[in-house]
């Protein structure tokens, strides 16, 4: 007899590999790799792009094999599934029991909800045939500048360009609610610091005393990824 598919064991399943992966990802020390990597992969939930990272770490652009074969591309021989979770529209039954005319009567009820199961997709490289565009868009210097200078019309803080003590790049202070940047930086220098004081100030909620690392790592990462969003626009 077939054994009954536990959909809950599975999602504890799926969920400890992605755990796994991710503390294997700053174990080895790609953290950094990581987060240039799913940049590409914006379309994707964050464990999906762990269990890609983890599968796949030089992919550069993923589909399915049907997907690959409406774009003209065949899987090349021995090709390698990359494993990963996808939604399914589903439908349920339940029966409900409700009083009519004061009787007990059980009516049967569908519902909606959403299945999730595994699924396979396969990289770019994996593939042969037709070319697809994979045209990459570099924000230029007068780009950046824009952006920086967009950057401080957002910014719910008041942002200071200084010449700052050596070493010293910029800072948010929690105290005055302001932003002090080094102005003798470049442009693009600038535009980097902003965004890493920016998330400080905006999203940063660990105590900076007793949780620096984490409080730096959250903020780079997302500072990083924000970056690198518009730097591919």
């Amino acid at each position: 007899m077939k054994p009954k598919y536990n959909r809950r064991a599975k999602a504890k399943e799926i969920y400890d590999t992605v755990v796994n992966n991710v503390q294997d990802i700053i174990r080895n020390g790609e953290y950094e790799k990581y987060l240039k990597f799913q940049n590409q992969f914006t379309k994707y939930s964050f464990n999906n792009t762990i269990l890609i990272f983890s599968q796949f770490p030089d992919a550069t652009n993923v589909a399915g094999k049907a997907k690959w074969k409406e774009l003209g591309r065949e899987l090349i021989n021995g090709a390698k599934r990359i494993q990963i979770i996808a939604g399914m529209p589903a439908q349920g039954k339940t029966k409900v029991k409700k009083i009519v005319d004061g009787k007990e009567i059980e009516e049967e009820h569908t519902y909606n909800y959403i299945a999730y199961k595994s699924v396979y997709v396969y990289d770019i490289s994996q593939t042969v045939g037709e070319p697809i565009p994979l045209e990459v868009k570099m924000l230029s210097s007068e780009n950046m500048g824009s952006f920086f200078e967009k950057l401080k019309q957002f910014s719910k803080f008041p942002v200071y360009e200084k010449e700052l003590e050596q070493g010293v790049k910029g800072y948010y202070s929690p105290k005055y609610k302001e932003i002090s940047i080094e102005k003798r930086m470049s442009i693009d220098a600038k535009t980097a610091v902003l965004l890493h004081e920016l998330t400080h100030g905006l999203y940063d909620d660990f105590d900076y005393k007793t949780d620096r690392n984490l409080s730096e790592v959250f903020v780079e990462s997302v500072a990083y990824t924000v970056a690198s969003y518009f730097r591919s626009r």
